[in-house]
């Protein structure tokens, strides 16, 4: 609107002046009324481009400031996954130290060895496994819509396609890592098929289960029937399927079912408060 004013003001300037150079006057006033209309489209032709000035100054302010923004969140972005990347590399290097094993004490650990094929002091087999390889990896989206248990893995290094992997962050198992079509998949706790063997430890004995998900809950699932365990009870991984190494921590038993021949129990584990942006990947040889 504005700029169609000034166009039909400039128009009629520029018509009187036409108008009073036909005429010839060399007069007083006709030179003022000159002087006059000359100032006056001076002054709005100086408006008009002002307001253009203006107009594309405001545009290149708001680009800049837009641009300042997307860099703020970028910055932003990038310190979340730079103290999740300490984090995990602090997790990295925790799992080396202590969960590397140990069989300075493989002669004790055969004395101490007890008839009962389910529960024993301190796992023999630990010691026997060979040690576990921790690679750390970029998690990079969700593998389906919708589903947040499933996680797509950006795995650089070369498994055999039915080798299953552990899954470690925050200190603790948040799952499993298998191989779909050529990609990586992490499965969360609480997908139907997470699972791997874990141990249940109460006073100085430990009795083994399997990890299992039913309606996105997490279970200690196929324990012994006789076995004590109660409320509160640690749960760490056993190492024996050769998907973590032995000593893991998992979580906590919430709530015990007894069934006819076992017992499930409830897991308490810790929810996942912040984004993943790394994860460590256990694999045994």
């Amino acid at each position: 609107m504005v700029g169609k004013r000034g166009i039909l003001v400039l128009g009629v300037f520029f018509t009187i002046l036409y108008l009073l150079d036909i005429r010839g006057s060399s007069s007083y006033l006709s030179d003022k009324i000159k002087v006059f209309f000359l100032n006056t489209k001076d002054y709005f032709v100086v408006g008009y481009q002002k307001h253009f000035q203006q107009a594309q100054m405001i545009e290149d302010y708001q680009q800049q400031l837009q641009g300042y923004r997307d860099l703020k969140l970028a910055y932003a972005d990038l310190i979340s996954k730079n103290k999740a990347l300490i984090a995990t590399i602090g997790d990295l290097e925790n799992l080396q130290k202590t969960y590397a094993p140990n069989t300075s004490n493989l002669s004790a650990l055969l004395a101490n060895k007890t008839k009962n094929p389910h529960v024993c002091p301190t796992p023999l087999e630990s010691a026997l496994l060979p040690s576990a390889l921790f690679t750390l990896t970029r998690v990079y989206g969700f593998a389906k819509l919708g589903d947040t248990h499933q996680l797509l893995l950006d795995v650089k290094a070369s498994y055999p396609k039915d080798q299953i992997l552990g899954m470690v962050a925050f200190n603790r198992t948040i799952g499993i890592a298998v191989q779909r079509d050529g990609r990586f998949v992490g499965l969360l706790h609480g997908d139907p098929q997470t699972s791997y063997s874990v141990m249940v430890k109460n006073g100085g004995k430990v009795y083994y289960g399997f990890i299992t998900s039913e309606s996105f809950n997490t279970y200690v699932s196929f324990l012994p029937a006789y076995a004590p365990i109660q409320v509160g009870d640690p749960v760490f991984t056993s190492g024996l399927d050769h998907i973590f190494s032995t000593g893991i921590y998992v979580g906590k038993v919430a709530s015990i079912e007894d069934h006819y021949l076992y017992k499930r129990a409830l897991l308490q584990v810790e929810p996942l408060d912040q984004m993943i942006f790394y994860t460590t990947l256990v694999s045994m040889p």
